[in-house]
């Protein structure tokens, strides 16, 4: 297996094209540079909240680390809505655990 390093920096305008094709990888780097590098942190909470329901898990695992992201960066969340919605994709994929953790740890820290 051979890892390839993509710079994980795209403006919003190019995240939102890699959400939109739907191709998992594209939504994935997406969702990562939502989470470090966009502005408008409402919109990227609720886009990443969006993202956290999907039935594949990579997908969800990505907008619950870009969730983190945006604790750290702008140190601040809507923690009733997020917490609720981590709790439930751990429920739903049990192996994103210390995914969850992580991110749970980043906002308790930084918001």
């Amino acid at each position: 297996m051979s890892l390839l390093y993509q710079a994980p920096s795209t403006s919003h305008d190019e995240a939102t094209k890699l959400l939109a094709s739907g191709v998992h990888t594209d939504v994935i780097a997406g969702l990562i540079s939502i989470g470090l590098n966009e502005s408008d942190r409402i919109w990227a909470q609720n886009t990443c909240l969006k993202y956290l329901v999907s039935e594949t898990e990579s997908v969800a695992a990505a907008a619950v680390t870009a969730l983190g992201h945006i604790a750290r960066r702008h140190s601040e969340l809507d923690r009733e809505v997020v917490l609720p919605a981590l709790e439930s994709v751990q429920q739903k994929f049990p192996a994103l655990e210390g995914v969850a953790t992580d991110t749970l740890d980043d906002i308790e820290t930084f918001t």
